[in-house]
């Protein structure tokens, strides 16, 4: 007989994934067992198990709903408005959410290589579609670009915003979304000239 689904089993999926991010982000993949993401929550390893079958599938499930939301993130932050307004939206939304799943994003940019290659090339599928999503502005926005210019452009912005987790401090000189102002600021004043 097939064991009925727990009320909670999301929710718990989801506390499961956000402890592994922690560890994975503080002690990075290999370091971290499935002893002690269940320590971390307080469980069995075989409650982990019950989840995940292993360490990779909890890591592929991590960086795949991650990526998923940031495509749902930059989609929604694009729905409307200027080309202008639509990017500084998509770099404000982007900032708050890196600030909202920093463990995840930390992840994401330090442990893809953990994966299969066939994961991998998922995961990369998924960010292709961000990367998408930016080129298509900055092509609205910077009409006599090339393809090339476009693309290094929209690599240059993600490089801006991408690797703020290993210098940007909540609580510091700059919030946040000061900081998703000053960006796109400097950015589009650099698109204009």
């Amino acid at each position: 007989m097939v064991r009925p689904r727990a009320e909670n089993y999301e929710e718990r999926r989801v506390e499961i994934l956000d402890t592994a991010a922690a560890l994975f982000a503080a002690r990075g993949f290999e370091a971290t067992s499935m002893s002690a993401i269940a320590g971390g929550l307080g469980v069995s390893k075989a409650l982990v198990y019950h989840y995940f079958e292993s360490k990779e599938e909890l890591l592929f499930e991590m960086l795949l709903s991650h990526c998923r939301l940031l495509i749902e993130t930059a989609n929604r932050a694009v729905a409307s408005g200027s080309p202008e307004a639509k990017l500084k939206e998509l770099i404000a939304s982007l900032m708050q959410l890196y600030m909202s799943s920093r463990d995840k994003h930390v992840v994401l940019m330090n442990c893809l290589k953990a994966l299969s290659l066939e994961q991998q090339a998922e995961i990369k599928g998924e960010e292709k579609k961000i990367v998408a999503i930016i080129k298509e502005l900055i092509g609205q926005i910077k009409t006599d670009s090339s393809a090339g210019e476009i693309s290094a452009t929209a690599m240059y912005l993600m490089g801006s915003i991408n690797w703020t987790y290993t210098w940007f401090k909540e609580g510091g000189t700059i919030s946040a979304q000061d900081y998703a102002e000053l960006a796109a600021r400097l950015f589009l004043d650099g698109l204009k000239h």
